[in-house]
């Protein structure tokens, strides 16, 4: 038996197409403001049943208009020919940008594709990475002593430096006579 769509769904459809933005139908539709914007990306890109219905909707649409993309591309073409014998350079580009927009040369909107991430193999293969490493000993290269320097303002805290064998104090935080 083949899936059909939910009360919901069709009220969304409906919505939909009088004209409504996507959020505003899902929320006409009965669905929550708070996840009115998510539902109506999914109903539209994600779900194959509302993508269809809105497919055949617009194509019932065209065909009582009497309206295509062969007529539309005419009239692009007589809208640039009219561009040109009038001079006028921005109504050809717009135009031209339009005829390509319907030849599918352009898109308004980029696709994303998301990959999902299997994390937990991932981890494992951290946790592999870090069984390989040599374990050392984080206080082993802690050493040295510290050492009040004079402070000059003759109030205020006093600051510490580490003398490390590697790093000799320096000089210049002696105290000038």
């Amino acid at each position: 038996m083949p899936r059909q769509l939910t009360p919901k769904q069709r009220a969304f459809v409906a919505a939909y197409q009088s004209g409504m933005s996507g959020t505003q139908a899902a929320i006409q539709a009965g669905y929550s403001e708070h996840s009115a914007k998510h539902i109506a990306h999914a109903l539209l890109h994600d779900n194959k049943l509302v993508r269809a219905e809105l497919d055949k909707a617009a194509e019932k649409l065209c065909e009582a208009t009497d309206y295509n993309g062969q007529r539309c591309m005419a009239e692009l073409d007589q809208a640039i020919a009219f561009a040109i014998e009038t001079k006028q350079p921005n109504a050809y580009v717009k135009a031209i940008e339009l005829r390509a927009k319907l030849a599918g040369l352009l898109r308004d909107k980029l696709d994303i594709t998301v990959e999902r991430a299997d994390v937990a193999e991932a981890l494992a293969a951290a946790r592999a990475r870090a069984t390989l490493r040599p374990i050392c000993d984080p206080t082993a290269d802690i050493e040295g002593e510290f050492v009040a320097l004079p402070h000059s303002a003759g109030t205020g805290s006093i600051d510490n430096e580490s003398t490390a064998r590697e790093f000799p104090p320096s000089d210049r935080w002696k105290e000038k006579p």
